[in-house]
């Protein structure tokens, strides 16, 4: 419906464009075609009509066409947040304490890129935009499983209970093949909750970026689309 309709203003502007070109008697058409010794306005009327055709044809070809190239260019990126328990992914997590006390469990989040148009990936990249994602309520402590928490060469890290994944900060985007595929970035953490109790948390995402913050957390809809299932932690008390 859209397309139609766009598609529709289009013709209409081309055809109003060249009708008063069409109804101007000095218009170059008749002029050449004078100049050529030919004085019958059936003539001129015929070949002006052809030619309108033709130019309205060209015109929607090439503004079809330049309209796809924007749209594409704009595409915003997919990106897919997924959590993994045993490699497998999970939506689930459940947690049982063993002599008052609970065990660290593994959990491994993978984020997967997938670059589209040119423009909301460079975006990305010179704003810095990462993801913030956390247990809400905080109800976990979240270390690295191989690496200390206090590693900030990576693309994840962490402060406190809250994991920040700057999105395109090791990525190169300027390469011919930087579209071809998508990118994965994992790391696996070890959780444990705080204390024993009955409750429940769940996994959560805020969209951040090093510069602009409250610009990007405006616009951030028009650069990524997010593909994102929470995982949901339950705990169990101690009976």
């Amino acid at each position: 419906m859209k397309n139609k309709v766009v598609q529709l203003f289009k013709t209409f502007a081309i055809t109003l464009f060249v009708a008063f070109v069409a109804t101007n008697k000095e218009n170059f058409v008749y002029n050449f075609i004078e100049k050529l010794g030919y004085e019958s306005d059936l003539l001129k009327k015929t070949v002006l009509s052809a030619l309108i055709a033709l130019f309205i044809g060209l015109m929607l070809e090439i503004s079809s066409y330049l309209v796809g190239k924007i749209r594409t260019n704009f595409k915003r990126m997919d990106v897919t947040v997924n959590t993994k328990l045993n490699g497998n992914k999970r939506t689930t997590m459940k947690f049982s304490p063993t002599n008052y006390e609970y065990f660290s469990k593994n959990v491994e989040i993978e984020i997967i890129l997938k670059p589209q148009g040119w423009i909301p990936t460079l975006l990305i990249k010179k704003l810095g935009i990462s993801f913030d994602i956390y247990f809400n309520p905080e109800l976990l402590d979240i270390s690295f499983r191989d690496k200390w928490d206090n590693n900030l060469d990576g693309i994840y890290k962490l402060y406190e209970r809250r994991i920040s994944i700057n999105l395109l900060e090791k990525v190169n985007i300027k390469g011919n093949s930087f579209k071809e595929r998508p990118y994965k970035l994992t790391e696996q953490f070890n959780v444990k909750p705080i204390r024993v109790k009955n409750d429940e948390t769940s996994l959560d995402l805020v969209i951040m970026s090093s510069k602009f913050v409250k610009i990007v957390r405006l616009i951030s809809k028009c650069l990524i689309k997010v593909n994102f299932e929470p995982l949901i932690v339950s705990c169990k008390g101690e009976e």
